[in-house]
């Protein structure tokens, strides 16, 4: 018998109608007569009625109809997917150095003590590499040896906490090869510097060329080489050029950055020249070989970056690994064509009886998928033969409808499935769908659950059947999803695996005892999680649709007009809107520009940044403020197109949309003032103008502490206030108040929408 179907509404005629009614007095309090004889009641008791079958109606969905309706909305339960993390190699002082490549697999233990494979993702050259000395200069000159605090695990500002141009960071190596590449691991302080932001950034930049496709025009000039569609887009302002200590001077290199200047966890990769050179820098006094990262003068942060870690040797790495299976060749078969190489990707065709032995192989044939191989023996002298392939045999058809299989190494990475079918030496590849509803007999496609490796087929009329003594072939990569997800210092040996014997063949046996030492993670794997259930999925929906409703409740909660004011954390708390329907639809979204830091944005209805003192009907002017300078924050350039080309899409189309920073307007406060009896004269001093310098900071002062409001006005007697609770101070004897370059003045201080406010040169005399 099916399984029952949830209850989502247990409500029935006789309680809808007592609730209604219940309502009245709420809503419509001169609304006395509740009789059965009124027809307001009448009407209650119609809609009750309604209500009541749309309940009934709605308990009778099955599952599959809510996969389709949140599909119709743009929702689809999300597949299992990997974790990432970042494997560190610490090889002996004089070591000869290797090649690792890109797949090697490595395993890590679990809490519950499983064992879970990872592979690294590209090429790296392991080298002796000692990092003995970190500086800082913030762009004034001034080296600071931040090496202790790198050892001791401590957050470090490696451009200072306020960049300035030419801001540097210094590594210095004891022991460092030349002509080689070293990869140097760099790991940041959040927000916005994990994987999730590194895939937003890349979705958007696949979504925004999708955008601006040109028409394609009736004649070409050449074809040009597309960029990948997972090339991780450039920052939009800071550019950070690499050089090394070589020839007495600084020599430029051409790393390979994965860390979009320094914002985002990843791997840079530098190869030193050989006229690389040591020398002594800043309260190091031993010569060290020197590598530099500088802030490009025509370039800024958003916020300053804050180093966790960095460190040499170091590999990305994937929890997931190929799906192998080895067949057996009987000893009486006699492949033909090419023997295939290990580790390289070989067309074959072969038959397998039903133990899984193959009885017929023939490789280098013309036509079909590319496999990889990854052992090969041949049959010879009575004795049976070996292959090894990234492929799983899932079975064998029957020609039934609705067949269905299981993938062994289940949990699939979806993303890298591929499915054939071999019959009469002719491969057929199927494409996945989410179902056969629309498919036809013709269609050769096929579904799959990505958490259980259930495969099934159509019906023949949904769908076509594999025929029977067809052979299934599934080529994925497997993964163990949020069980991935493991904590520091727990991978730290090579998996035994036909993969690692092909692609570590090559290396030396002292290399290889030595990875399984030399091997670890100095910071958990994350990103992992499992397939998104479906309830889940709904969850999101709701929380995406009413996205717009929530941030009007918090503006509501807050009395505010704008989110600006109502508290950042329960700001950037809310699911962003798919869409800026308002102004604090379009404060949300432009908080959430992928590989942007914005600390504050504002937007304003009917204002043109040009001419901020007319009406401009249909104009919306959105305001955004970094963390950068810190004194004055001010947006680059690249950082407020970055906004607008990603609030463009996502606005009303009858809006005219400007993005630009705030204006500055300095306020100078001269005060004379009486202290206390017994109170120090110079601390009351120092107590005031700190209190005018967060008061009138453009991130923290304001009433609210939550940055100085746009358009708001400086009251006198809020100074007079501030001034009188530091502790010690008895009471102001003057005041004075200068805006800019104006003359001071004894009363408030106006202040346009488009303007904040910056604490200035303060004068403070003590009477």
């Amino acid at each position: 018998m099916p399984l029952p179907l949830p209850n989502l509404d247990d409500r029935r005629w006789a309680g809808l109608v007592e609730e209604g009614r219940g309502l009245i007095p709420r809503h419509a309090p001169a609304w006395t007569d509740h009789n059965l004889h009124d027809p307001g009641i009448t009407l209650i008791d119609l809609f009750a009625w309604l209500a009541e079958m749309a309940c009934y109606r709605l308990n009778r969905v099955p599952e599959r109809h809510r996969r389709k309706f949140l599909a119709l909305i743009g929702f689809t339960p999300r597949d299992p997917v990997p974790s990432y993390g970042m494997l560190q190699f610490t090889p002996a002082s004089g070591s000869a150095g290797f090649v690792l490549p890109a797949g090697t697999e490595f395993e890590g233990t679990a809490p519950d003590q499983r064992r879970m494979p990872f592979r690294t993702l590209r090429d790296m050259t392991v080298s002796p590499v000692e990092l003995r000395a970190l500086l800082v200069d913030a762009g004034d000159g001034t080296l600071w040896d931040r090496s202790r605090d790198l050892a001791d695990g401590l957050p470090i500002y490696p451009f200072g906490s306020d960049p300035q141009s030419e801001a540097a960071l210094y590594l210095g190596f004891d022991e460092i090869p030349v002509g080689t590449p070293v990869a140097l691991g760099f790991r940041f302080l959040g927000p916005g510097n994990d994987l999730a932001e590194r895939l937003r950034l890349i979705e958007e930049s696949i979504a925004h060329q999708l955008l601006c496709r040109p028409v394609q025009p009736r004649f070409t000039c050449g074809k040009t080489t597309p960029e990948p569609p997972d090339a991780l887009p450039a920052h939009h302002s800071a550019r950070v050029v690499w050089e090394v200590f070589a020839g007495g001077g600084w020599t430029e290199l051409t790393p390979q950055d994965d860390s979009r200047s320094m914002t985002l966890d990843g791997i840079v990769e530098i190869t030193l020249p050989a006229s690389a050179e040591r020398t002594a820098l800043a309260s190091v006094a031993a010569p060290l070989f020197y590598v530099r990262a500088r802030l490009d003068a025509a370039g800024q942060w958003d916020a300053a970056p804050v180093l966790l870690d960095v460190a040499p040797n170091t590999a990305l790495i994937e929890q997931t690994v190929p799906v192998t299976e080895t067949f057996v060749i009987d000893a009486a078969a006699t492949p033909t064509g090419t023997a295939p190489v290990p580790g390289t990707l070989t067309r074959l065709t072969l038959g397998v009886d039903e133990r899984k032995i193959i009885q017929t192989l023939a490789s280098g044939v013309a036509t079909g998928p590319e496999l990889r191989v990854w052992s090969y023996r041949a049959p010879s002298g009575g004795m049976a033969g070996e292959l090894t392939v990234e492929a799983e045999m899932a079975g064998r058809g029957t020609g039934r409808p609705d067949q269905t299989f299981v993938l062994r190494n289940a949990p699939v990475d979806s993303r890298t499935l591929r499915l054939y079918t071999l019959a009469g030496g002719m491969w057929q590849e199927w494409t996945r769908r989410a179902d056969f509803d629309s498919s036809t007999r013709i269609d050769f496609h096929y579904t799959i659950d990505s958490t259980s490796g259930a495969l099934m087929f159509g019906s023949g009329e949904r769908g076509r059947v594999p025929e029977a003594g067809t052979l299934i072939f599934a080529v994925y990569r497997s993964t163990n999803a949020h069980q991935g997800n493991l904590g520091p210092g727990t991978i730290t040996s090579l998996r035994r695996s036909p993969v690692n014997a092909v692609l570590l063949n090559a290396l030396p046996g002292a290399a290889l005892d030595q990875l399984n030492q030399i091997t670890t993670n100095r910071a958990g794997t994350s990103g992992g999680l499992a397939a998104e259930t479906l309830n889940r999925t709904a969850g999101r929906a709701v929380e995406t649709l009413h996205a717009h409703q929530r941030i009007l409740d918090l503006a509501a909660e807050a009395r505010s007009t704008t989110l600006d004011q109502a508290g950042r954390v329960a700001v950037r708390a809310l699911q962003p809107p798919s869409r800026g329907v308002n102004l604090l639809d379009l404060e949300r979204i432009a908080l959430s520009v992928p590989g942007t830091r914005i600390a504050r944005a504002r937007a304003w209805a009917a204002t043109h940044p040009d001419y901020p003192c007319l009406t401009a009907p249909g104009v919306v002017t959105v305001i955004v403020v970094p963390e950068l300078p810190v004194e004055a924050p001010m947006p680059s350039k690249g950082l407020l197109e970055a906004v607008r080309a990603y609030l463009e899409p996502r606005r009303m189309l009858c809006t005219v949309l400007k993005v630009t920073g705030p204006e500055y307007l300095t306020v100078n406060v001269s005060a004379q003032v009486r202290i206390r009896a017994n109170a120090s004269a110079e601390r009351v001093r120092v107590r005031i103008l700190e209190a005018l310098d967060g008061f009138l900071h453009p991130l923290q002062g304001g009433p609210g502490r939550l940055g100085w409001p746009f358009g708001r006005n400086v009251y006198r007697s809020e100074i007079l206030q501030l001034m009188d609770e530091v502790a010690g101070m008895d009471h102001v004897v003057s005041l004075s108040i200068t805006a800019g370059e104006n003359q001071g003045s004894c009363g408030d201080i106006n202040i346009c929408a488009l303007t904040l406010v910056r604490s200035g040169q303060h004068t403070i005399e003590i009477l």
